[in-house]
């Protein structure tokens, strides 16, 4: 029986040993049939029996290879999201000024996530901070991003970019090709150093490459911060 690696590859099998059956019965044994002797025509209906014999062995092992493909998905599943819940767990505690420069640090490792912020980001958030500083009427804060809701799409990147960072080998199955039957290596799951491992190397590799922007929409965030934790320490001892 075929040992292929999966059902896509079967699939494609499949469909040759249709086409090779389809043409021995439909062309080669109806408008050729006058160029075969009986024992010919004989060998060559054994041959379309022994491929439609061989599409049906493709089938079942296509139903296996499937299944087994699901039961890997249902654990890399459930492998990302414990993976996601810890990354996001981990930045509960983090100032908006350091969630904004984590996330500028991996948008240089990753930019297929949404949520990262990139170079052409920064003046926006700028103004949005300089709002935030500067508060207005309702209604000039009112179609603004408040800091609890960049507070969470930041978390939320972060997160995702440092997932993405260990999917492979740590998350996802892989394919041993040093072996000649099909052999699938577990994930090796999450290291005691996650996130914190993670973070380390992108800031590591990255802080050098943010921009003054960046920098300078850290530097608000963090006048911001400071002065929300003034105001909070006022009311409270008003409250005394």
């Amino acid at each position: 029986m075929l040992d292929l690696a999966n059902s896509s590859v079967l699939k494609s099998k499949q469909a040759k040993a249709t086409t090779a059956s389809n043409i021995i019965k439909n062309v080669v044994l109806v408008d050729f049939i006058e160029l075969y002797s009986p024992a010919e025509i004989e060998l060559l209906q054994q041959a379309q029996q022994l491929i439609d014999n061989g599409k049906a062995r493709v089938q079942s092992l296509k139903e296996i290879r499937k299944h087994e493909e699901k039961q890997r998905e249902r654990v890399e599943a459930v492998l990302h999201e414990k993976a996601y819940n810890t990354a996001l767990s981990s930045l509960e505690e983090l100032s908006l000024s350091e969630l904004y420069f984590m996330s500028a640090c991996f948008s240089y490792s990753s930019s297929s996530i949404v949520e990262l912020i990139q170079d052409y980001d920064h003046q926006h958030y700028l103004a949005s901070v300089q709002r935030w500083l500067d508060i207005g009427s309702e209604e000039e804060i009112h179609f603004e991003q408040s800091p609890e809701e960049v507070r969470e799409e930041w978390q939320c990147g972060i997160a995702k970019a440092a997932v993405e960072m260990i999917s492979w080998p740590c998350l996802k199955y892989h394919r041993d090709y040093q072996e000649s039957k099909v052999l699938y290596v577990e994930p090796k799951g999450l290291g005691d150093d996650f996130p914190q491992s993670t973070f380390a190397t992108v800031i590591e590799n990255n802080q050098s490459n943010l921009t003054e922007d960046c920098l300078t929409v850290i530097q608000m965030l963090a006048a911001y911060e400071n002065n929300a934790a003034n105001v909070r320490k006022i009311l409270s001892q008003l409250g005394q």
